[in-house]
């Protein structure tokens, strides 16, 4: 299996990024992303938002054990 197979590119939405984070409250991740502790948004205009698929599985792979 090639990376393209595995792993998405594009935008997620909130409901992948909480399913891909492994929560169940976008008031999570929001407060993670304040805290530092998950990728920022990006603005997809008209009061829609997204995430970088790039920035997830980044944020993903620098989890050590103990954190996820």
């Amino acid at each position: 299996m090639t990376k393209s197979d595995t792993y998405q590119s594009g935008i997620a939405n909130v409901h992948q990024a909480m399913a891909h984070a492994g929560v169940s409250s976008r008031t999570t991740l929001i407060a993670w992303e304040r805290a530092g502790k998950y990728p920022k948004r990006v603005s997809l205009g008209g009061g829609r938002v997204g995430w970088r698929w790039s920035d997830l599985y980044a944020w993903a792979d620098s989890l050590t054990a103990k954190e996820g």
